[in-house]
């Protein structure tokens, strides 16, 4: 019994710990907060830009301001204008990430203007991450999965599993 409840409270410090990390975020709109949102449907992604050494990127849609130097830095890139962020918003969670990112960012958005990031390797290596990034499997709100196909991938479509693993779901066949 006391080894089941060790385990356990190593496995939760584990996942706390990888997600202690949090970003500066400005929320201005409050009544869609479980809206679905989809930056870059239509191949225009938000991109960067700067306010002094701060990088941000502003959802187009309903105005949220993500601050992305805590992420940038750990992805190795140097903050500046321009980066092209592809971004989901799904049942009150940000999903981004932006070519040349080795990872998928999950932002819990808290009160006031922070929110917690987590974040889970892309699904293969080498993708690279062109705009339209992500859709929906499923038209049930209750049952979202988040799916991810990439430019260098496009007869690949991936779906995100309970936030923590990539599932492969659609692969075309040769001469298709």
């Amino acid at each position: 019994m006391n080894l089941k409840f060790l385990f356990s409270l190593i496995i939760l410090s584990i996942f706390l710990f990888s997600c202690g990390t949090t970003v500066k975020f400005e929320q201005t709109c409050v009544t869609c907060i479980k809206s679905q949102r989809f930056s870059c449907q239509d191949g225009n992604c938000p991109t960067s830009f700067m306010i002094g050494d701060q990088c941000l990127v502003t959802v187009i849609e309903t105005g949220e301001n993500i601050f992305l130097n805590p992420i940038l830095e750990k992805e190795q890139i140097t903050p500046k204008s321009g980066i092209k962020v592809a971004i989901a918003k799904i049942q009150g969670k940000f999903y981004l990430t932006a070519n040349d990112f080795k990872k998928l960012w999950i932002l819990y958005p808290k009160v006031p203007d922070k929110a917690k990031i987590c974040d889970i390797d892309l699904p293969q290596k080498d993708i690279k991450i062109f705009e339209p990034v992500f859709s929906l499997n499923s038209t049930d709100p209750m049952n979202y999965k988040l799916r991810l196909t990439a430019s260098n991938y496009s007869d690949k479509t991936f779906e995100l599993q309970d936030d923590d693993k990539w599932l492969l779901v659609n692969q075309a066949k040769v001469g298709e």
